[in-house]
């Protein structure tokens, strides 16, 4: 198995910074309600104060949010443990290494694959935020993940040549291969 995680970011006081000048403006806008004539000023404050706590929400979830892989050579099965991006919720997703498309490197630092599900390809980051100094291993990963995959030739440290044993786990299945043991 190659198992590959992201750390979560560094956590700031950013989200608690914005989300205390949210409840400022939404305070100053109810004061504003009896203070000012004008309905101008209240209904700015009260558009930034929720903009600001819609804000805080999402960079919460950002900084919490974590990815991880398991490549497992002896199911031919990738399993991929991402965060749904609108609702923050974890969610995991196995496929076999047939459905995976593609693998690249991004020069942003993010490893990336492209994978078949349900009809559609969808792209999911392996791993992000890879320091400089951890790109020579990412490039390496991606190598041994794109031969693992079929998208490229086997390179010779892959740890599939490590199989030597026999694995009690039973290979991931599609459908059609179900439909045509049957």
């Amino acid at each position: 198995m190659l198992i590959g995680e992201t750390g979560k970011p560094r956590r700031t006081f950013t989200p608690t910074l914005i989300w205390l000048g949210g409840i400022a403006a939404l305070l100053f806008a109810i004061a504003a309600i009896f203070i000012v004539e004008s309905g101008w000023v209240s209904a700015l404050l009260l558009a930034g104060g929720a903009a600001m706590l819609f804000g805080t929400v999402r960079l919460e979830r950002h900084e919490k949010r974590q990815r991880r892989f398991v490549a497992n050579f002896a199911t031919y099965s990738l399993r991929l443990d991402f965060t749904s991006p609108i609702a923050g919720q974890p969610r995991t997703l196995i496929v076999p290494f047939d459905s995976v498309k593609a693998v690249s490197l991004l020069a942003q630092g993010i490893l990336t694959v492209d994978v078949e599900h349900d009809g559609s390809v969808f792209r999911e980051a392996l791993v992000a935020f890879i320091k400089e100094e951890e790109l020579e291993d990412a490039q390496r990963v991606e190598r041994v993940l794109r031969g693992a995959f079929g998208l490229g030739e086997i390179p010779a440290d892959s740890p599939i040549y490590e199989l030597n044993e026999e694995s009690s786990f039973e290979p991931v299945v599609t459908k059609a291969q179900a439909a045509s043991r049957s």
